[in-house]
């Protein structure tokens, strides 16, 4: 019964020895971090975390002292080399029939969904909160930048000084910058009016790529377009997908700098279902990759880019990315961004298949 038990558990299970060593492990510790039996028991436990001195003195009180530990937070190696996991151990000490203790009992739970929840939950909030201060904002600001605009062109047409003239049209100038602004704030509070209909997701991207081929090279980018043709056609309105996608490559092409690399790749999603509705089936979708050579984003403006109004631009205005999440979440989809210094972005953008 207790061995049943012992590999019924859908979190990982492994039983280390004083040394810290794993002497047992169970079905759900082999899935999880995609290794044998024989891989994971005779090795050391620090072998699959990236920075394993927490673990390892968490595990050595539960040894000296019989301390318990729970919700304990940290990043876990999928496998050898691999990438990292968010992962919640609970550690307790291993007792024998005498009461000694004789080792450790760790479990593991992958914590990758929660987060994205998590995630997307904070990005749903910061939207909703910028589409308030939007909307007034915006009402605010209109009328009196009309009125300014109004009385510059007046004031233009009784001046015959060429220099004063053109001040004012440098003003005339920078209020339309101000309106254009407003009217992207607009766009995060009004209804998204889409027309959804069947979509060739890659018609779309290379239709950007010609609209963005000069500036590409002008930059003397290269462009890696790896497609997967067995792609089906997605539910989607094709100027919005336009506007987003031409928004990700513009953003990859500035972070790339001069010769620079852009990867664009497409895939079917097997690993991810997209939830359409609250009581909705899950359909699965397909998955729009955009890689940056760039220099990488530190964990700070990673947490906020899709925070409206924050940039790292000289001339941005900080909404691109969060209308960007506002038209993806409107499709039924997501967007997930990876990235790291020194290491270049990745973009996700993740879309339904279109049902027939």
């Amino acid at each position: 019964m207790y061995e049943n038990a012992f590999s019924s558990l859908i979190d990982a299970l492994l039983l280390v020895s004083r040394d810290g060593i794993v002497l047992k492990s169970n079905p759900a510790a082999w899935e999880m971090f995609r290794r044998s039996p024989d891989a994971l028991e005779s090795h050391p436990i620090a072998d699959l975390f990236p920075d394993p001195a927490d673990v390892e003195c968490r595990i050595e009180g539960a040894l000296t002292a019989g301390e318990s530990y729970s919700d304990l937070e940290c990043l876990a190696h999928r496998n050898p080399g691999g990438p990292a996991f968010p992962a919640g151990l609970t550690i307790s000490p291993l007792l024998g029939k005498r009461g000694d203790c004789q080792g450790a009992v760790v479990m593991v739970k992958d914590l990758s969904l929660l987060k994205e929840l998590e995630e997307g939950s904070r990005q749903v909030s910061t939207l909703s909160t910028a589409e308030t201060l939007a909307l007034r904002m915006a009402h605010e600001i209109r009328n009196p930048l009309g009125g300014i605009r109004g009385a510059a062109q007046l004031l233009g047409q009784e001046l015959t000084d060429f220099d004063q003239r053109e001040y004012l049209d440098v003003v005339i100038a920078e209020v339309d910058r101000i309106n254009r602004m407003v009217e992207q704030m607009m766009q995060l509070t009004r209804p998204a009016g889409a027309t959804f209909k069947e979509t060739n997701i890659h018609k779309v991207l290379t239709d950007i790529i010609l609209l963005e081929k000069d500036d590409l090279a002008r930059r003397k980018n290269r462009v890696e377009q790896v497609y997967d043709p067995s792609l089906p056609p997605i539910e989607a309105d094709q100027d919005q997908l336009k506007q987003v996608f031409l928004n990700l490559i513009k953003n990859a092409a500035e972070a790339s700098g001069k010769k620079g690399r852009i990867q664009i790749l497409t895939r079917v999603n097997s690993g991810y279902g997209i939830k359409t509705r609250p009581q909705g089936r899950t359909r699965q979708g397909v998955v729009v990759e955009i890689i940056d050579s760039g220099t990488g984003m530190d964990a700070e403006t990673l947490k906020n880019v899709f925070t409206p109004f924050f940039t790292t631009k000289k001339k941005g205005t900080g909404l691109g990315l969060a209308l960007s999440l506002k038209i993806v979440e409107n499709h039924s989809g997501k967007i997930k961004i990876t990235s790291e210094k020194g290491l270049g972005t990745t973009v996700q953008v993740l879309l339904p298949i279109r049902q027939r």
